[in-house]
Parts: C-alpha cells; structure tokens; sequence
C-alpha cells in the first residue's frame, strides 16, 4: 500500500471518528438527561384516604378509637424543575366523619380541611421520587349529639373554623402508563403531623323559643391534630 493509500485511509477513519464523538456526546446526554424527563410531568390529580390519630376525652364520644379517616382529593400542577429537583404546587382536599353512641345518645364529628400545597421532590429513577410537603389551610369542623332526653329528642350542636396545617414527607413510585394517552398511574405513601389549634366543644340545642327547656353539653377542648398517613392513587399527565 502506498503512502498515498495509507493518507487516505487515516483521513478516513478520523474523518468517522470525529463524526462518532459528537454522536456518542449526544447519546450520553440523552441517557444522563432522561431520568429527569420521565415521570410527573405538569398536571396530576390524587385521590385517596387520609388517617389522623386524635387523642383526648373529646374524642371519645365521637369514636371507639383514636382513628380518623377522611377522602383525600387533590390536584397538582409541576412549577419549576431543575435536573432531578422539582417544585410543585396544588391544593387538597380532606373530608370524612366519626360516628358513634354516647351516653346512649347519637353523636357525629365531621372535619373538613381545604388546604395549599407546597412540595419539593427528588427524583433518582423514572418511576420512583421522594418527597416533602407543607400544606397550610382551613379547617372546619361541626360535631352534634341527639339528646334523648331533651324535648322532642332535641339535637346539640356546635361547629368552628381554624387555621391548620400538615407536614409530611413520602415517596411515589409509578405503577405504568396508560396506553398511549399520555397518562401515567402512581402510587403514593405519606406521613407527618398534621397541626390545628384546640378548640372548645359546647354543644347546645337550636330549639328557637324553647331553648330554655333543654340544657347544653360541654364535652371540653378538642385538639384536631395528630399524627398521620396518606395513601392514595395518582394520574399524571
């Protein structure tokens, strides 16, 4: 072979070599880049059960234990990512009620709570990512009693509002996707503590005129705050 043949063939193969460097460069960026790129995307919607542990005498006449579980439905919208880090923000929703007998009488304690979301995650695979949660809101709460004994079976009742917040931290770890829709399913776990302020539960009879003739019950503070867990189901798209 010449060295005319032998210029060719090394112009040759550099010639391929530096056309295969970029190519590899752009692969390599893909497969790094990918992770951060698969998985919640901008818009996601939950809905699952939310179990808080309340104590105190309050409690009691409202539940054999010290369980609460509400429905928990929420929305969420991805605000900013940065690599494997991202920030979103939503609301939720928290409704449920306890029933139970006391002192032979029918009594019944619901609590909704309407809240912000403020999550960061960390995501280190396409179908798993970790993450923390503020979730400042309102809570509203009304709890009643049938006193039997009261004129004409009379209902004790009372109801209050207050400021309430949850922080918790969990992971979610992604069940497939959903045909070619562009959904994909999750699965979420969560816990924290769930924070509201004491409030004082005086249940009176609303009997208009008559109020007189039945008397009220003071079943002392309530604390509607606790510790709890969140399971749920996510769609994301």
């Amino acid at each position: 072979m010449t060295g005319r043949h032998w210029l060719f063939l090394l112009g040759s193969i550099a010639a391929v070599a530096t056309a295969a460097v970029p190519a590899r460069a752009e692969t390599e960026a893909q497969l790094v880049d990918t992770p951060a790129k698969v998985g919640p995307r901008l818009w996601e919607g939950t809905i699952g059960v939310r179990t808080v542990f309340i104590k105190g005498a309050a409690f009691d006449p409202f539940s054999s234990g010290d369980a609460f579980s509400q429905l928990s439905v929420s929305g969420a919208r991805l605000v900013v990512r940065r690599g494997r880090l991202a920030l979103v923000g939503g609301a939720i929703l928290d409704l449920g009620s306890s029933d139970s007998t006391a002192r032979g009488a029918p009594s019944e304690l619901s609590l909704t709570r309407i809240s912000a979301l403020i999550e960061g995650r960390y995501q280190p695979w396409s179908r798993l990512y970790g993450f923390v949660r503020v979730a400042p809101g309102l809570l509203h709460g009304s709890a009643s009693m049938t006193d039997a004994s009261s004129p004409a079976g009379a209902s004790l009742g009372t109801s209050f509002n207050a400021f309430s917040v949850d922080a918790s931290a969990g992971a979610a770890f992604r069940i497939g996707s959903i045909g070619k829709t562009g959904l994909s399913a999750w699965l979420t776990g969560e816990g924290g503590y769930g924070w509201a302020p004491s409030e004082h539960l005086l249940l009176t009879p609303s009997l208009g005129t008559d109020e007189s003739k039945a008397g009220a019950l003071d079943l002392g503070s309530l604390a509607p705050a606790g510790g709890f867990f969140r399971v749920a189901f996510a769609l994301v798209y």
